[in-house]
């Protein structure tokens, strides 16, 4: 598993501290997951996505490793922006899409 708590915690400018509080857990027990030494439960997981404001999928690191049938394949460049906007903190997915509809 590659959970990507640290990534959101400092996307978000939080401290372990400020998270552990917002998920009601210790200050340690968010630290013991960012060093992967353990794993939050699934009801951890959902407040985490709540917190960050994103899904199971992303927190997790589980990515669809094959495009959709009939979806054409992306290039490299597309998928990095794809990437970009879906790790994207909240305030930025609106900028990263207007800057992609303008860049058209």
């Amino acid at each position: 598993m590659n959970l990507k708590l640290r990534q959101y915690r400092e996307r978000f400018e939080m401290t372990q501290q400020e998270l552990a509080k917002a998920i009601g857990k210790s200050f340690r027990t968010v630290q013991a997951w960012e060093r992967e030494e353990s794993y939050p439960n699934a009801e951890m997981v959902w407040k985490l996505c709540e917190v960050f404001d994103t899904d199971p999928n992303d927190l997790l690191g589980w990515y669809e490793e094959h495009p959709r049938a009939g979806a054409p394949d992306l290039t490299d460049a597309e998928n990095e922006i794809v990437s970009c906007y879906r790790t994207a903190a909240p305030q930025w997915r609106t900028n990263i899409a207007m800057t992609a509809r303008a860049a058209a």
